[in-house]
């Protein structure tokens, strides 16, 4: 579903941390635009999370990496306040928002999962994770055109998206059988 990527710092640390607005961002998104193999584009996309999943500094480090290893754990109410405190601690970070997004969406709370999806793009605007998970969330929802177009606009942002590709022929097949 979402993946979960970096946190970001406030004014004085951005030229010694990353985040959405690390400057490597740009021209990773320019490659992953003109990489013509799925396996370079992948690789790629995992160069792209590395840089969103850099922590700012230590203790949000430690409570980035607390909140996955509960995720991990399937201790997702856990995984939710330590993700809630980092994004209070540090609003400013994208993948915070976009981990507490994810738990949401397991926890069935998917209004609250959509608000941290957008907050998400507010800070990240290409977060194709986060757009993917806006989709799932609307195929829940049986909102088939909106997930179509939320998966649609991710593989405009990375075309090696094998999943968002799925899920597009998924839903172009019940919506020929709902015309019929």
């Amino acid at each position: 579903m979402f993946r979960i990527a970096p946190i970001v710092l406030g004014f004085w640390c951005f030229a010694t941390s990353a985040d959405q607005t690390d400057p490597r961002l740009d021209e990773l998104f320019q490659k992953l635009q003109q990489a013509d193999q799925d396996e370079q584009g992948q690789i790629i996309t995992q160069e792209i999370w590395k840089v969103w999943y850099e922590s700012p500094d230590k203790e949000a480090k430690s409570l980035f990496e607390r909140g996955v290893s509960l995720t991990d754990q399937a201790d997702f109410r856990s995984a939710l306040v330590t993700f809630t405190i980092l994004t209070e601690m540090r609003p400013e970070f994208a993948e915070a928002w976009n981990r507490r997004a994810t738990l949401l969406y397991l926890l069935g709370e998917y209004s609250a999962s959509i608000k941290d999806i957008k907050r998400t793009l507010e800070l990240e605007p290409r977060h194709f994770g986060a757009i993917s998970g806006l989709g799932q969330i609307y195929m829940r929802q049986y909102k088939l055109q909106e997930a179509r177009a939320a998966f649609e606009e991710a593989l405009k942002i990375n075309p090696h998206l094998p999943g968002a590709r799925m899920n597009i022929i998924q839903i172009n097949k019940l919506l020929s059988k709902n015309s019929i």
